[in-house]
C-alpha cells in the first residue's frame, strides 16, 4: 500500500460544495483521510468598510487525501456522478492514470491554505509607496510579490502568477491597504 497523497477531483463550477458532500456519503472513509476545496478570503465593501469573504479558491475543484487513489477512483466511477478525478492520461494497461498533486504544488496549497487545504487563505496587510510600488507586504502574498501582475487597489486584490498543475496560474490574493477599515468576521 502506498502512503498517502494529495490528488485533485474536478466538478462543475458551483458544485464543490455537493460534491466534496458526495464524497462523505458515498465513499468509506477506509479510501480517504481528507476531502477539501481550498478557500480564500477576499475584501468585500459594504457601506465604505471591508468584510471578508470566504471565495473557492479554485472553482470546480476539490482535493482528496488519499492511500488508495485507484479504488476511491472505481467507486466515484460507479457513482456517476461528480466529482471525478482528473485523469492525466491512460497507463501501460490502458487505465486510467492518476497523478498525485506534485510537491512543488503541493508546497504553495500548503503554504497558503494549510497542511490540511481547510484554513482560508487570508488577506495580505501592503503598504504602498510612490507610483504604486508595494513597500511593505505581510501575510500570504509577501512570498509572492516577485510574482505580482496586477494590483486592483478598488476592490482590494493583487493578481500574482504562480506556477501551479503545469502551468502559469493566475491566483488572487486579498489585500488590505493600511487606514481601511474592516468589519468583524
Amino acid at each position: 500500500m502506498e502512503s498517502e497523497k494529495w490528488y485533485i477531483l474536478r466538478t462543475e463550477k458551483g458544485q464543490e460544495y455537493k460534491g466534496a458532500a458526495l464524497i462523505g456519503r458515498v465513499i468509506p472513509r477506509s479510501l480517504y483521510t481528507l476531502c477539501s476545496i481550498p478557500k480564500k478570503a477576499k475584501p468585500f465593501r459594504y457601506r465604505g468598510i471591508f468584510h471578508p469573504v470566504e471565495d473557492i479558491m479554485f472553482p470546480g475543484y476539490v482535493f482528496v487525501y488519499s492511500r488508495e487513489p485507484e479504488r476511491l477512483h472505481r467507486e466515484l466511477q460507479k457513482s456517476r456522478e461528480f466529482p471525478q478525478f482528473v485523469v492525466f492520461g491512460k497507463d501501460k494497461m490502458g487505465e486510467d492514470e492518476l497523478v498525485p498533486v506534485s510537491p512543488q504544488d503541493l508546497s504553495f496549497l500548503q503554504e497558503v491554505c494549510g497542511a490540511k487545504l481547510q484554513r482560508v487563505m487570508g488577506i495580505t496587510d501592503i503598504v504602498l509607496g510612490d507610483n504604486r510600488q508595494l513597500l511593505e507586504v505581510k501575510g500570504v502574498l509577501e512570498h509572492y510579490v516577485d510574482r505580482v501582475v496586477k494590483l486592483n487597489l478598488h476592490k482590494r486584490f493583487a493578481v500574482a502568477e504562480i506556477p501551479l498543475f503545469n502551468r502559469s496560474q493566475q491566483i488572487f490574493f486579498g489585500i488590505r491597504l493600511a487606514g481601511d477599515e474592516y468589519g468583524v468576521v
